[in-house]
Formats: structure tokens, sequence, C-alpha cells
């Protein structure tokens, strides 16, 4: 009889602590997440959205930040849940916040170049202005020396950025012309028009120019220079002189003899030109293919000239008169 007493209190115990979760427990827990009703907060500030969402019993938290040029910084564009949905109260609802206009961080463009310096820009929706020549003992000709708004700064899309370029070391203030595509001549007075000098004057073939007409320049065009500063030339010339013909056994050969110009832009063939017509005539004699013998006459010897004497015919009428001589004499 204990035994099945002591079995009947422990199952009627069971029974009733799933009678009490089940119906006092569980409906208190249930009723402690009260459901509440997410209010719209979409245009507010995020402060004022937060506060609203507190007043709720609900927990408002900062989500993605998007661009947006039509709205403030800060203000709400779009919550998680949506407004309107039921949830449990003391929810996390998630704000996503306007970060207004897209702003671009200006890059370090000092020591750069130009080309340099646009494509960096470029990658960025940003563009470059030249805004001002300085001369450099630092940094090269061409290179960005400063620039007008700092590195790391924040600016919007399309802002134009000023850099001040190098002209390297003392430049002075003239401008130096553009010499490319001009003869010789032209050069000359176009640079003592603008009071500069003709410098070393370099000759190498081109297709780009004419012939006689200016390559290139050292200091380039557009850069500045002091005064009476000389002007490097690279003019187009051609490097090889007439075809040579020489004489040899085997027959002819061809030779291409090239000239190599003075420092002072002249060729050495103008100045050597009379010897060089010398060596052309000697060379010319080999070429002929004379032979003296052929003109002159073999002499000849004793013996050829007895034999000839020989083979000459006496002429008729001497014979026969020294034969009647001699028939008509008569001792």
């Amino acid at each position: 009889m204990k035994f099945w007493k002591k079995l009947l209190i422990g199952v009627g115990g069971l029974f009733m602590a799933f009678l009490l979760m089940n119906f006092i427990v569980m409906p208190w827990y249930v009723r402690h997440d009260t459901l509440v009703k997410v209010p719209t907060v979409v245009g507010l500030s995020f402060e004022d959205a937060k506060l609203q969402l507190d007043e709720a019993g609900l927990e408002g938290l900062q989500g993605d930040i998007r661009y947006d040029p039509t709205k403030p910084i800060g203000t709400v564009l779009d919550q998680n849940p949506l407004a309107d949905q039921t949830v449990k109260d003391g929810r996390r609802i998630y704000l996503v916040i306007s970060g207004g206009e897209q702003l671009y961080d200006v890059p370090n463009l000092v020591g750069r170049t130009l080309r340099e310096a646009k494509f960096m820009l470029d990658q960025r929706n940003l563009e470059v202005q030249e805004v001002e020549y300085r001369p450099s003992a630092q940094y090269p000709t061409g290179i960005v020396l400063s620039q007008i708004e700092s590195a790391g700064s924040k600016v919007k899309k399309g802002t134009i950025i000023g850099v001040v370029v190098s002209t390297g070391m003392d430049a002075g203030n003239i401008k130096v012309p553009d010499l490319t595509g001009k003869n010789l001549e032209e050069v000359k007075k176009l640079l003592e028009v603008n009071k500069l000098t003709v410098g070393k004057i370099n000759y190498q073939p081109s297709t780009n120019v004419p012939l006689n007409a200016v390559i290139d320049q050292y200091p380039k065009a557009n850069t500045m220079a002091k005064e009476n500063q000389k002007v490097d030339l690279f003019i187009n010339r051609e490097n090889k002189k007439k075809i040579i013909i020489e004489g040899e056994e085997d027959g002819l050969k061809e030779k291409e003899e090239k000239i190599e110009p003075q420092d002072n832009g002249e060729f050495k063939d103008d100045v050597k030109k009379d010897d060089k017509k010398k060596d052309d005539k000697k060379k010319d004699d080999k070429v002929k293919p004379t032979d003296k013998k052929d003109d002159v006459k073999p002499k000849s010897s004793d013996k050829d000239k007895k034999e000839e004497k020989k083979t000459t015919p006496q002429p008729k009428d001497k014979k026969e008169g020294d034969k009647k001589n001699d028939g008509g004499t008569k001792f």
C-alpha cells in the first residue's frame, strides 16, 4: 500500500506542475513581452527618431549610411522593421541615415607629374587646374610643388583642385616659344625677339618634320627661361652621304659613308670637299677596264725583218731589164 500511495502522490505532483506552468507561468511570461506597433520615423532626424522609438518601448539603432544630396545629413531614410508592424516590447529598430552629398578625399599630389595628378583626381571624380608656375631647386620642371586643397580634406564631386607646378631652378621670366617644325633661320629670329640665343645644335633623322626643321628643343616650349639663355635644338637632317663605288678584283662594291656633324653644327664633308673629289677621281681610274698593253705595238726583231724582206715581192720590170742587159752584153 505504501508503494502505491507514494506513486500516486508523485504522479499528482507532476500533473500539478504541468498545470502551473501551462496556465500561470507561461501566460505571465507572454503578457510580460507586450506587443507594440512600430511608429513611422522616416524623414525625422536620427535624434528625434530615437526619442520617438524610446517612448513606444522600442530601441532605435543607427544602421547603414546612404548618400543622398536631396536629404540633410542625419535624416532617417529607411527603417527595419517597417512602420506599423507589430513587434515585442523592447525590439531593436535599425535606421538608415542620410550621409548628404557624397564627399571625396583629396589625394596628396605633391611630387607627382601633372599627368599622374590628373589620373588620381579622375578616379575620385575631381579635376585638376594649374593655377601657378614657380621655380624650384627641389623639383624639376612639370612636377607639382603644392596644392590649394590640402591632402585628406573632403570635397564634393567635380571640385577643381588647384596645383602649383615647378619650372625648375631659377627659371626666369621669359616664356620659351615653340620652335618645332621651324627652320634654323626662323628659329634664330624668333629667339632673338624673345631675348634668347641658340645653344647646341644636334642633328638626327626624323619623318615628323621637314628637312632642316626643328624636331625638339630644350628648354621645352612654354616653360620659363632667363634672358640670353641658350636653347638647345634637335634638327632633322640625313646622316648618309652619296654612295661611293670602289673597284675590286671580283667586281664593284657599294659603300655608304656617314657624315658626322661638327660641334658648331657644320658638316665635315664641306670642309674637305676638294680632298674627297681627288679620292673619287683616283677610285674612278681604278674602275676603268682599259689595258695599256693593247695600245702599244710590239717591237719587231731582226729575224722578223729578214723574213719580211724575203717575202717581199720584187718588181717584174726590174727583173726583165736585168735579163735583157745580161743577154745583150757579149764579150
